[in-house]
């Protein structure tokens, strides 16, 4: 392979995190897989962070987390706008990963990395493929990527990545070659001594049981927990292996001579119902089995008749004991799963069943170390362990009533710079038109001003209710207009400064007094009119000007123990700088208050806050690991890799003794011949076979100087050029990596945090920058005098047959006599020695034609 390939590992080195892998080929930059974890390391994402300017394309291989978690992050928060390729299951499956993930946490803890809105934003970014089928990235970089089945997950991938045909690269992590209920399994035919095969060594050591032990082990711990009474929880994941697990159950359920069918079967998490509905939309994705079974019978087998869906912990508790609860996750650090454990782990009929690892420090690896010892046996073995608890509480009494004050606050300061904003925009309009206003609507202002200024004179200002103005189309921040009677009616004082500022008048007595004698007969006469401005509407080329704020629906004011917005004993508050109102004179008034805040103020949500503590748990329940990852075991890999013999080995993703075993197996069995990579985090292995190879531009002298010779699909020319190093590039990429420096500290509060930052991402990143700029190289045009002469090169290889062909159809007789090619008594081509065509022939006219004519059978460089 004559590409440059090199490969840097960001997450899953040498260890069991989440895996992320960054593949150059050429100027091209693949990011292989974005998965994250429970620990949300953001050490890593910032290093991902760095090289997104660089990304060509993404490469989902499956749906979970660990494979696609940090995706959402990627896009919402870091920029990351690369094309995103995956499988149509693993686009569907990896929203309901992602849903249920961070539902989990928002459940118990303030959760804010990335939001419901970002999931759907970056899966939509996605584009579905195909197996086999056969993609080239955009540009010119002649990138081919072909998705391949994985088996293990709906929807997993083996990505084959090849360039202009040469030799491939492959990427199969996670895979299962074992044909399963509802999945095929991967199958390597169509990969043959690839270029580089980057794998993982996670199950390099595991020795997998057979199916019918696994399926039998299984079924005996529910028997046995069933016939007890006690309740038996499998934690599974969201959408990937609880397909799998869902269905052998629900054959089991439905089968008499298994005694479980007088039991309840349970299938719990955030998004069972979209999970099980996608499962059935996608049946060609599946084992030829079940395809077959749905063609002849329209068999959905994720049609179930024995598994209740279940969507929130109410609902399992409401199901009958005993019973058996699938829910999610593994790690068991959120979700339903540490929900049940917390719940059932004090009682001894109950049983906990794992089926599959998770990272390290996790409850669910703390608990299959705790079911290995049990199975070995021997010694004491202590069942406590310490757990840090979340927890999402209701707010009650003193904390919701201050809750529930300050919110109350927060709204109507709100509502209160909304109405002054819209009151100065209503006077701005009404200065900016009042050019173009007609007479009748100077009178009425006219009136208007007048009446409202006699009104606060009579008064003295005094407010028998403050009640705060509100215009037209907003609301009051959640506090109702309380009725009054027309004696007492107020109005909004256009005229003030304050936003609150209230006057008093009656409209009919107060009016007389304000019209003013003239000496001339008016023609028109004013009318008494309540206090209102006529807003001016503006007008554009497209009709009424929209303001967006009209049509914007204030935030609901929560009401407080006494039914009142604001938690006054006797009345409404209706400003942070106004007394309650008191309708203890009033009841009618204070009833009608009562009920249109108990109709307009329903409280959306009810205020709760986040706990968190340690605490020590002692756990009796029975707890057993039986495997249903679905990975290929140790044996196998080791087999498949003899199989398929790649030239180059990359290993990743599993912890040192495992990565070690199988490269040292891969080195000793002879089945890679070439280099044998494990990279450690952050490092930058380097996997291209030519060491010469060098990548440089020509200036544009030198290209407008060249012309080309079509052979075929390609074009040649010969060059002559000086080799200079790019000293302006040199400045460019200078320039760039301020600006990138410079939009760095716009993203940080300050340049110590920026160092801080830089000093935690591995030092690969500076390393692949200085290399990247080290290799650009200029080609750049010699002066005509210092260009050499050098010999003709003839590229073709055209048959003396079809040389014949050519002549004859010029008009030249062409026969053949003893290998010899005669042309017209003139000339003759015959192939000497080496191969080569040779002309021979009497100088003249038609012999320089004939020569002519051969020479445009080869490109002449």
């Amino acid at each position: 392979m004559t590409s440059i390939v090199k490969l840097e590992a960001l997450s899953g080195a040498k260890d069991d995190g989440p895996l992320c892998y960054l593949l150059q080929v050429d100027e091209v930059y693949l990011l292989l897989d974005c998965g994250w974890d429970e620990n949300f390391d953001l050490l890593y994402i910032e290093a991902v962070k760095k090289r997104v300017p660089y990304i060509s394309a993404v490469l989902l291989s499956y749906a979970d987390t660990s494979h696609a978690g940090a995706l959402p992050y990627l896009v919402a928060k870091c920029g990351l706008n690369a094309p995103i390729y995956a499988t149509g299951p693993t686009c569907k499956m990896g929203v309901m990963y992602a849903y249920d993930w961070l539902q989990s946490h928002k459940a118990v803890e303030d959760f804010s990395l990335f939001t419901f809105d970002d999931v759907d934003a970056s899966f939509d970014r996605v584009q579905q493929l195909k197996y086999n089928q056969t993609v080239s990235l955009k540009g010119d970089s002649g990138v081919q990527i072909v998705p391949l089945p994985a088996g293990r997950i709906i929807g997993g991938a083996i990505w084959r990545i090849s360039k202009g045909g040469d030799d491939e690269i492959v990427y199969a992590v996670d895979y299962n070659h074992k044909k399963e209920r509802h999945l095929n399994g991967c199958v390597f035919d169509a990969i043959q001594r690839p270029h580089l095969l980057i794998t993982d060594s996670f199950n390099a050591q595991y020795k997998q049981p057979g199916r019918k032990q696994r399926d039998e082990q299984l079924v005996t711990k529910l028997i046995r927990t069933l016939n007890d009474g006690g309740d038996c929880l499998v934690v599974i994941d969201t959408a990937g292996r609880v397909l799998e697990i869902a269905h052998m159950m629900d054959s089991l359920w439905g089968n008499k001579d298994s005694q479980l069918s007088p039991y309840n079967l349970v299938m719990l998490s955030h998004v069972a119902s979209s999970v099980v509905r996608f499962a059935k939309s996608q049946i060609e994705w599946m084992s030829d089995k079940v395809m077959r079974s749905f063609e002849m019978g329209r068999n959905n087998p994720f049609q179930f008749t024995h598994v209740q869906l279940c969507h929130t912990h109410a609902e399992v508790s409401r199901i009958r004991s005993p019973k058996v609860v699938l829910c999610s996750d593994l790690s068991m650090e959120s979700g339903f799963s540490r929900e049940l454990f917390l719940e059932w782990c004090s009682d001894v009929k109950n049983t906990i069943i794992l089926t599959g690892r998770s990272g390290e420090r996790t409850l669910g690896s703390k608990l299959i170390r705790m079911a290995e010892r049990q199975e070995r046996g021997g010694g004491i073995l202590s069942k406590q362990i310490t757990l840090e608890i979340k927890r999402r509480m209701r707010l009650e009494g003193l904390e919701l009533e201050e809750y529930r004050a300050r919110r109350l606050h927060e709204h109507q300061e709100e509502a209160r710079k909304k109405m002054e904003a819209n009151r100065r925009r209503g006077g701005a309009v009404t200065k900016a038109d009042a050019s173009d206003s007609d007479s009748d609507d100077d009178d009425i202002i006219a009136a208007v001003a007048a009446l409202e200024a006699a009104a606060s004179a009579a008064t003295g200002g005094a407010a028998a209710a403050p009640i705060p103005s509100t215009p037209r189309g907003s609301t009051s921040g959640g506090v109702p207009f309380v009725s009054t009677p027309m004696e007492a009616k107020t109005f909004p004082t256009h005229e003030s400064h304050s936003s609150t500022a209230v006057s008093t008048y009656d409209i009919i007595q107060k009016w007389e007094h304000t019209q003013k004698a003239s000496f001339f007969k008016q023609n028109k006469k004013s009318f008494p009119m309540f206090g209102y401005a006529e807003e001016k509407i503006k007008w554009d080329d497209y009709g009424e000007v929209i303001r967006p704020e009209d049509y914007m629906m204030d935030a609901i004011v929560p009401p407080s123990a006494n039914g009142y917005p604001g938690g006054g004993a006797n009345g409404l508050a209706v400003g942070p700088d106004l007394k309650p109102l008191d309708m203890k004179s009033d009841p009618d008034a204070m009833q009608s208050a009562a009920a249109a805040s108990m109709e307009s103020l329903v409280e959306e949500e009810w205020p709760t806050k986040c706990l968190k503590y340690i605490t020590k748990l002692e756990v009796l329940c029975r707890v057993a690991f039986i495997e249903f990852e679905g990975r290929s075991d140790g044996e196998s890999v080791k087999k498949i890799l003899s199989q398929i013999r790649p030239k180059q080995l990359i290993v990743i993703h599993g912890d040192k003794p495992s990565t070690q075993q199988l490269a040292d197996y891969a080195k000793t069995s002879g089945a890679v011949q070439g280099s044998i990579f494990t990279p450690k985090l952050g490092e930058i292995v380097d996997a291209t076979v030519e060491s010469r190879i060098f990548q440089v531009a020509l200036s544009d002298a030198l290209l407008t100087s060249l012309t080309f010779q079509k052979v075929k699909d390609a074009e040649l020319v010969w060059l002559d050029a000086k080799l200079l190093k790019r000293a302006a590039d040199e400045g460019t990429n200078a320039r760039e990596e301020e600006e990138e420096e410079g939009d760095d500290d716009e993203d940080m509060e300050n340049e110590d945090t920026k160092r801080d930052l830089d000093g935690m991402a591995p030092p690969s990143h500076k390393r692949m920058r200085s290399k990247r700029a080290a290799d650009r190289f200029l080609l750049d045009a010699l002066p005509p005098s210092n260009i050499p002469p050098h010999q003709a090169v003839f590229v073709n290889e055209p048959k003396l047959s079809d040389m014949r062909q050519v002549l004859q159809a010029a008009g030249h007789a062409a026969e053949f006599s003893a290998g010899v090619l005669h042309i017209s008594g003139v000339a003759s081509i015959r192939r000497n020695d080496a191969g080569r065509f040779h002309v021979e022939g009497c100088a003249s006219e038609k012999y320089f034609q004939i020569r002519d004519l051969i020479y445009k059978q080869f490109a002449i460089v």
